[in-house]
């Protein structure tokens, strides 16, 4: 089994994991990366105008199409309308069908949720889609667009089909997991910057095992990077609103296991100001706290001003020789000026988290 963020883009792939783990993400990615290296210009088709079909069809070397489908959503007669001459039927194709069918595209057709398809018919037109890369009998997809699959093992689905062996033996079948805590910070950053709630990156370092979870009944919400990005990122939007309705807000993000837990320490009552004046005298006291207050207490570092917390350096070095964690976690949780600010204010005692640190931004 592999991370999620580890895999590269083949022809004739499924990807087999948990939901919520980013494995749609990473493919279109690698799909937009690919599109960089041949040097052509990325189209979702999904989100393409008429007037850029056109242009693609008029020069489809020029580009490189992406386009997800959601499987049990897409049925064989979707896939061509019959139009009457004088003397037959012919199938017309949607228009993104038949620019796949172009020769001389390259792209990626993403089939999302495989493993859901319910109808005998539906199993049989994604036979002729990704074993002979056929639409129905009319249309060939292009010899360079790669067919890439994504599903869930029957754990984390109640309505998971098993593939019928021959798709399975013709496929290359990835069992994916998720990202680390590490790697989902340094998406968050680049997709949010500082507009996420970042106390969410010590509770997690705290409790890893709390970043994605199987839920214990069939109807409640349960954590997993999807839902934690979610969540961070409403939080921050909805600062100040209502402690119940962000209570309730984070349990249905995170299931109520998980999701109490996190609402607890952000309800969790420490005077920070009386701890910070006991750590400027006793930096030591620091290793006597209790995991929420040691979380509580990085966090509210992080928002202090760099002159604050340059007057608590003794603080701080201490940190650095014996709590190097916690300390890291408080750059983490930082706004980005903030963090550099103070790391250009202070380089010698952040001398050996700068490289770290730097992995983040």
């Amino acid at each position: 089994m592999v991370r999620v963020t580890q895999i590269r883009l083949i022809d004739r792939m499924i990807l087999v994991g948990p939901p919520g783990i980013g494995k749609t993400e990473v493919i279109r990615r690698l799909a937009e990366e690919e599109a960089r290296e041949l040097g052509k210009e990325f189209v979702d088709l999904r989100e393409a105008s008429d007037e850029t079909m056109v242009k693609i069809m008029a020069s489809p070397e020029r580009y490189y199409v992406f386009i997800r489908v959601v499987a049990p959503h897409l049925f064989p007669e979707d896939l061509g309308v019959p139009q009457k001459t004088d003397r037959y039927v012919e199938f017309i194709p949607p228009k993104a069908l038949k620019i796949l069918s172009l020769p001389s595209v390259h792209g990626v057709l993403f089939i999302d949720e495989l493993t859901n398809v319910q109808r005998d018919d539906q199993i049989s037109m994604y036979f002729s889609l990704i074993l002979e890369k056929e639409a129905g009998f009319q249309l060939r997809l292009s010899k360079n667009i790669k067919v890439v699959c994504v599903g869930n093992p029957p754990e984390w689905s109640e309505i998971v089909r098993p593939m019928p062996k021959p798709l399975r033996n013709r496929m290359a079948i990835v069992e994916v997991s998720p990202p680390t805590v590490d790697e989902w910070v340094r998406y968050m950053n680049a997709r949010f910057g500082d507009r996420w709630e970042k106390l969410a990156i010590a509770y997690l370092k705290a409790f890893p095992g709390d970043f994605i979870k199987a839920p214990a009944d069939d109807y409640s919400a349960f954590p997993t990077p999807r839902s934690w990005t979610q969540l961070a990122a409403l939080l921050h939007e909805l600062r100040g609103s209502d402690g119940e309705f962000l209570e309730e807000l984070i349990v249905g993000c995170l299931g109520k296991e998980v999701g109490t837990k996190f609402a607890a320490l952000l309800k969790t009552k420490v005077d920070v100001g009386a701890a910070v004046e006991e750590l400027r005298r006793r930096p030591e006291a620091f290793a006597s706290y209790d995991i929420n207050t040691k979380v509580l207490v990085a966090y509210a570092l992080a928002q202090r001003s760099v002159d604050e917390l340059k007057s608590l350096e003794g603080f701080l070095a201490w940190m650095n020789e014996n709590e190097r964690e916690f300390l890291t976690l408080t750059l983490l949780m930082m706004d980005r000026g903030r963090r550099a600010a103070l790391l250009g204010a202070m380089p010698t005692l952040f001398r050996e988290l700068v490289a770290k640190v730097a992995e983040y931004i």
